[in-house]
This record gives C-alpha cells, structure tokens and sequence, in this order.
C-alpha cells in the first residue's frame, strides 16, 4: 500500500464523496471495503417535516426525473438506476453493515456538495452506530502543489494515501453543528440557515462558507438571478457559446459552488423554458460528441434586459424552484439575497 502505516490492520469502511475518491482510496492500496454518500443536495426538495426513508423517496424521485428532476442517468452516468453504488437506501445499507468493520473513515472536502452530504451523514450515524464503533473524517479545502484545489478527486493515489493518517476522530461537537445545520437546511424559511454561519462553526471548518454560498443561489434582489444563472448569462453575453465551452468557465472565480455537467445542462434548459425564455438553446440532435453538454445558447432579447438589470427574473418569469427546505412558488414568499447587506430579505410574490 502507498504511504499507509498507522491503524493498517484495523478494519476500516470508508464512506467517499463519490466514486472518484473510492477509485483512489482502492488504487492507493488503502485497506477496508468502500460506499458512497453523493447526493446533490443543493439541488431540488429536501423537507424537514418527513422521516429519512420518506426523504429517500423524495430524493429518488426527484433524481429520477420524476416528477420535476434532473434526468438520474445525467446525473451518474449510464445505467445508474440498475447500478447500486448509485441507490441512496444502498448507501445507508453499507453502513448499517457496521460488523465488518471496526472504523467509519468520511472523506469529504470543502466544497457545497459535500459539506450538505457530510452534514446529513453525521446526523444519519449519530446515535445509529454502536458506541464502541469509531468515526473519523478526512476533509480538507487545500493540498499541497494543487493551487486550485478543487476536490479529492484531483489528487494521485500517493497524494491520497498519507491522509488515511491525518484523519481526525468525529466527537460530540461535530455531530451537534451538522444537527443544527442539518435542520436548518431543511426548514421551510432561510432564516435559521442564514444564522448557522454566524454561529461556532469551528467544528466543521468548511461549513459557514458553504451555507453562505448556497444562500448565493436564491433570487438576487437587484435582478431575480441566482449567482449560477447571472454567471451563465454572463458567459452567453458575448453572442452565444456552446455548453462545453461554458461548462469549465462557469468555475471561474468559484471556491465552493462546483456546477455539474448534468447540472448546467439542466440550468440552460431551464433558462431556454422560462416564460418567456431568457436564453435560446440550439441543440443538432446529430451532436453526440459533448455527452450531456449538447448544445450552444444565445441570449433572448429579455435575458439581455434581465442581465442587465432592467427586469427582474422572478417579476418577469415567475418561480417555482426548491431550496433544500424552502419552496419558491407563486403565492408564497420570496426569499432572495441581498448582497449588499449579505443576508436574506424576503418580500411577496
């Protein structure tokens, strides 16, 4: 094994991020069997009021495609339905099988996505383990000789390996932020939310930066926009651009919000369906060479007004768009960001 010495005769499970990080943890000769926890949380309905096998159902569905998600197989990859490292009551069934393994090892990392995951995986284990059975996470926002790190998956088998050894044992503290994160995520107003960051959250380092940029994606004040949907206009300014072409450009200047392919294919949709629409899709059903980043948009003559401030996204479109807890929907409130005060302001729709 690269670089792995301390504890190497312990019987480890290691719960990842997502099939990348589990590929290197095998590849680096780490020893122990492997799952993951990989649900794009920030996207679509995640209600407080049901129990964690209701949510599971919410969740599928809404990953499914039905009724109103992103297609699964966009988001995991061909034949993902029929491939149980991508089935949520799987992933929890890994770990429930805590005989065989003596330490749960969490490797996750700074970003949006998998601060939402780690959180409601703390919660998930609290109290479901026995006591005896030790929980540790690696999770790290940099690595070194990577100046823009962006994940685990970025680093080599020798660079993974030697952070099986600088993992850190989970502790009461932890499990308390994400229950309070965790809740909080799934209210059915942002207030609580917004508040979490600016409690202590020194426990889980990563976690204020990551509520406030997930804060970010609600409706702006000054045009209705989302920071992912300004950003994607904004690319499209300049007389249009192929989804491929925008997909690595949408990370500019982004430490924490990593849009997916399936994600941003979804958004463009989205966009090009508003009524009225604020981009143009164009879409050669011939082009199967960019796999889900088909496709070049353009700006409506609206979205140009909308970019530039001169009408609002929500005033002009509507809404209908969950927020972890939070439903946006004609006739409710909505919520949105201010910027300029960094914090939410809510107004009626």
């Amino acid at each position: 094994m690269i670089g792995v010495s301390r504890s190497a005769s312990r019987r480890f499970h290691h719960v990842a991020n997502g099939t990348c990080t589990t590929r290197l943890i095998d590849e680096a000769g780490i020893p122990g069997t492997v799952s993951i926890w990989a649900d794009p949380l920030y996207e679509g309905p995640v209600p407080g009021d049901v129990t964690d096998a209701e949510l599971v159902q919410i969740r599928s569905r809404y990953l499914s495609g039905s009724p109103d998600g992103p297609a699964f197989v966009a988001w995991t990859g061909p034949n993902a339905e029929l491939d149980p490292v991508n089935d949520l009551q799987e992933w929890r069934a890994a770990i429930d099988r805590h005989d065989g393994y003596d330490e749960l090892v969490l490797w996750f990392e700074h970003d949006l996505f998998d601060q939402l995951n780690l959180v409601q995986l703390l919660v998930w284990i609290h109290g479901r383990l026995p006591e005896s059975k030790l929980v540790s996470l690696v999770c790290i926002g940099s690595f070194p000789g990577h100046s823009n790190f962006k994940g685990l998956g970025e680093l080599s088998p020798k660079e993974l390996a030697p952070l099986l050894n600088a993992r850190q044992p989970v502790g009461e503290s932890q499990f308390a932020l994400a229950d309070l994160a965790w809740d909080a995520f799934r209210q059915p107003t942002p207030e609580v939310l917004a508040e979490v960051r600016r409690a202590d959250t020194r426990a889980l380092p990563f976690l204020a930066a990551a509520i406030e940029r997930f804060l970010e994606e609600y409706p702006w004040t000054t045009d209705g926009l989302s920071r992912s949907e300004r950003r994607l206009l904004e690319l499209t300014a300049g007389g249009g651009i192929s989804l491929s072409a925008a997909f690595p450009r949408m990370h500019v200047g982004e430490a924490i919000y990593y849009v997916t392919d399936a994600s941003l294919a979804a958004l463009a949709e989205e966009l090009s369906r508003s009524s009225p629409p604020l981009l143009m899709l164009a879409v050669d059903p011939a082009d199967r060479g960019n796999g889900t980043l088909r496709g070049t948009i353009a700006l409506t003559d609206v979205g140009r007004a909308v970019l530039a401030g001169r009408q609002d996204k929500v005033a002009t479109c509507g809404i209908d768009r969950w927020l972890g807890g939070v439903h946006l929907q004609p006739g409710g409130p909505i919520w949105r960001w201010d910027q300029s005060s960094n914090r939410m302001t809510k107004q009626r729709s």
